[in-house]
């Protein structure tokens, strides 16, 4: 567990641990609230608290297999961001699948930019094998992350046309590598 300052908010970093199987609401209620934001995410249904139960069953399963890493962010007893990298498996188990979400009004004070550093590590250090790549998706017009992606050496490898439904429109994604 880690304790920083973002824009004056105490936060702590941490890996999900068994007994968070008891605080099912907790993260619920985080990954919805980017459903009711209608943020650039491929959420598009409420998570149920089964459904949330098993991701997190999952989880834990990928970190005890190595196969998996993922950090909670926390503050003021809420969870305010998550971050993820798991080995595709088979003859792709050399790269990585990133993920990130972090709840609105703790985007752009260096939260991102750092959480993401740090499961870049994590995974370098707990994840087996060690990936070579890190790769993810992002929605072609979420500048913001697009942006950071980029400061953290990630490289744009393919714009693929019409992939999410927005706001009542098909966007492309980005699928973007970064070597480690």
């Amino acid at each position: 567990m880690e304790i920083k300052i973002f824009s004056d908010k105490k936060i702590i970093i941490r890996k999900i641990i068994k007994s968070d199987l008891k605080n099912i609401k907790k993260f619920q209620v985080f990954i919805n609230s980017f459903l009711i934001e209608d943020a650039k995410l491929s959420i598009n249904k409420k998570v149920t608290p089964n459904a949330q139960k098993e991701f997190l069953k999952k989880t834990l399963d990928g970190m005890r297999n190595k196969s998996k890493v993922y950090l909670v962010v926390e503050s003021d007893n809420k969870i305010i961001g998550a971050s993820d990298i798991e080995l595709l498996g088979q003859r792709r188990n050399h790269i990585g699948s990133f993920g990130i979400a972090i709840k609105a009004g703790y985007r752009g004070v260096g939260l991102g930019k750092y959480l993401m550093s740090e499961i870049i590590k994590l995974a370098k250090k707990e994840l087996n094998p060690t990936p070579k790549i890190i790769q993810l998706e992002v929605y072609a017009n979420n500048k913001p992350a697009v942006s950071l992606y980029k400061k953290m050496g990630f490289k744009i490898c393919a714009k693929l046309p019409k992939q999410v439904q927005w706001k009542g429109k098909l966007i492309p994604i980005f699928i973007m590598m970064h070597e480690i």
